[in-house]
This record gives structure tokens, C-alpha cells and sequence, in this order.
């Protein structure tokens, strides 16, 4: 089965070295991707929408689940999206955990849902949603009914998949099938969440890359993609884990890089071991010092801040599972 959860799951952090003291830095509210996100998240990766839609790796991992990739596509050109010109953040989510058994058209698409928000102009997006979709039933969105209108129906082996898309009053659209926008409708969101809110605070709200991941939960569904990964080490009780990857405008340059872990106090205070495992394979390509990372670590909650080589960043990623990607800003430098 190709599985959304293949496009999910990006690199999750790498460190240089291992700071020797603790400090504070102040709150920030979560970014509004986290805001919205739908509480059964187990991960996601958000990015700019420009580099998102037009990145070639990035795009091969979206092919990995063609009808994702094919209801994204055909929203894009019919509401005449331009990527190359778009402020806004396009989010992918795991929802839920496939079984082993779970092999359908429609099994897989159950478990994907696409985010789309920040965009410069929301209004004409949902305009162009409504122009450009026909219209069929509603979702029950923040307390209130939103239309929702039919992006394609798929039959593929006698299986129908109906995919759809609906927006909410902040003007952000969510594309899924009637499945995983159920889901999105009937629970609270992932922000609800005590640990999620408290780690995503601690990561730059306008950092262009970012990241999550239910460790416990995934850990239980995933464990053949996880069985080489460091996240399968965390100690018990670390319940959310957030990541952010700010590039330098020149491909050369350090990566701004931000790691934030929320649980349980016995698990976070057990986390310092597993931090320096991804100290280890970050020194194991070290190819210049780096500035020394920051250490914030509270009852409930761990961060580090550090700065990483492309190649250190491109190595932890494979050794955590997950293709080399370059994170590199077309014309333009950092913006957090």
C-alpha cells in the first residue's frame, strides 16, 4: 500500500552539540497551522506553499499516494493557484493509523488530509473554491455548517473514494476524503491538546519548515518505517514533538534548526540520553563548528535551538529514515 504516512514523516531534528547550560526564552503562541490542526494529528509537515508545490522532491513524495497528489493538482489549477507566487503554508496530515490490513483506495485516503492557510489573499481563495467546485452537503465546522464541494470521486477496484474540500471562517480550505474531514469536524483540535500546545510554542511561529509528531502513537502503527529511527528511542511518556527548519538564503549556509518535546515529567526528564544520540550522528558529519545550540527545559517541557551544516541536516535525515531534501529558499533569505 502507498501510504500518506510516507509524506509525513520528515526529518525530525539533528544537533551539534550538547549544550552545558539551561536558559528560559520567552513564549510564543503556536503557529496558526497548530492552531487549526485537527486533533487527531499524529503528524504533519507544513511548509511555504510556494516551495511545497514546486520542489521536486517534495513532489515525489506526494506522488507516493497518487490521489493526493491528483485532488491537490486539480485544485490548484482550477482554483488558479499560482505556486510560484503564493505566500500562504500548505500542511499535510496523518489522521488516524492504517492497519496492517488496510489496504483500499479508500482505507489509505482516510488518513490524509491536506491544510491550506496563511494564504495572501483568503477570500479569493474561497471564492475560487465555490466557482470552481460544485457544491455538495456541509461540514459542521467552530460551531457553524460550511458547504462542502466535490473535488473528485474515485472507484478503483469496485472501492469509491470521495474526496472533498471545505473552508472555515478563517478562510483556510482542507482537502480529504468525507472520512478524514470527519474526523476533522468531531474532535477538538491538536492546540486543545496540553503537551502539543506547549511544545509548539517553543518553535518560530514563521519558521518556513515545520513539523510534528505524536511519538507513542506512531510508534504503535509504524514501527516497520520506524525501526531504524531515533524517535522510536524516546523515553515513555514524551507525547508531542515539534520541529523547525529555518534555511539560509545561499544553499551553503547553516540551517537554522528548532526541536521542542512535551510529556510527561518522568519522560522529560529522561530525554537527555536520547538528545545525545542525535548529538552523535549530527558530530558524525561535522564539517565546521557550529554555534553552540540552546538548552530550555521546564517540569513539562524540553527545546534546543541550533544551527546545522546541509549536510549534517541531509545525513540525520537519512539516518532517521527519511531522503536527503535540500532546504533551500528560492531568491530568498531567512525569515525567522
Amino acid at each position: 500500500m502507498r501510504r500518506p504516512a510516507a509524506i509525513l514523516i520528515p526529518a525530525v531534528v539533528a544537533l551539534a552539540c550538547l549544550p552545558s547550560a539551561v536558559s528560559c526564552r520567552p513564549k510564543s503562541h503556536a503557529p496558526a497551522w497548530v492552531q487549526a490542526a485537527p486533533g487527531d494529528s499524529l503528524a504533519a509537515f507544513s511548509g511555504e506553499a510556494g516551495w511545497m508545490l514546486t520542489h521536486k522532491e517534495v513532489q515525489s513524495f506526494i506522488a507516493r499516494d497518487p490521489m493526493v497528489e491528483r485532488a491537490l493538482d486539480l485544485f490548484l489549477q482550477k482554483a488558479r493557484i499560482n505556486p510560484r507566487t503564493e505566500t500562504g503554508r500548505v500542511t499535510f496530515h496523518l489522521l488516524g493509523m492504517p492497519q496492517v490490513k488496510e489496504n483500499s483506495l479508500q482505507k489509505g485516503l482516510e488518513h490524509a488530509l491536506i491544510q491550506l492557510n496563511q494564504f495572501k489573499d483568503p477570500a479569493a481563495l474561497v471564492g475560487a473554491l465555490s466557482e470552481s467546485f460544485p457544491q455538495e452537503g456541509s461540514l459542521r465546522l467552530q460551531g457553524r455548517d460550511w458547504p462542502l464541494y466535490v473535488i473528485l470521486d474515485v472507484e478503483a477496484n469496485g472501492v469509491k473514494a470521495h474526496i472533498r474540500a471545505a473552508s472555515d471562517e478563517k478562510g483556510q480550505i482542507w482537502i480529504g476524503s468525507l472520512e478524514a474531514l470527519t474526523r476533522l469536524a468531531s474532535k477538538e483540535g491538536l492546540a486543545s491538546q496540553a503537551d502539543a500546545a506547549l511544545a509548539a510554542e517553543w518553535i518560530s511561529p514563521r519558521a518556513p519548515f515545520q513539523g510534528y509528531l505524536q511519538p507513542e502513537a506512531l510508534l504503535g502503527g509504524l514501527r516497520q518505517n520506524l525501526d531504524e529511527s531515533i524517535v522510536k528511542e524516546l523515553p515513555q511518556g514524551v507525547t508531542a514533538l515539534f520541529w523547525s527548519i529555518t534555511p539560509a538564503a545561499d544553499k551553503d549556509q547553516p540551517v537554522h534548526f528548532e526541536l521542542a518535546l512535551a510529556g510527561q515529567p518522568e519522560g522529560i526528564s529522561r530525554v537527555a540520553p536520547w538528545l545525545q544520540r542525535l548529538i552523535a550522528a549530527a558530530n558524525a558529519v561535522q564539517s565546521s563548528p557550529g554555534s553552540a545550540p540552546e538548552l530550555m527545559q521546564e517540569k513539562k517541557r524540553v527545546g534546543l535551538r541550533c544551527t546545522l551544516t546541509p549536510d549534517q541536516l541531509k545525513l540525520v535525515m537519512e539516518k532517521l529514515g527519511q531522503p536527503g531534501i535540500s532546504f533551500t529558499l528560492p531568491g530568498g533569505g531567512r525569515k525567522a
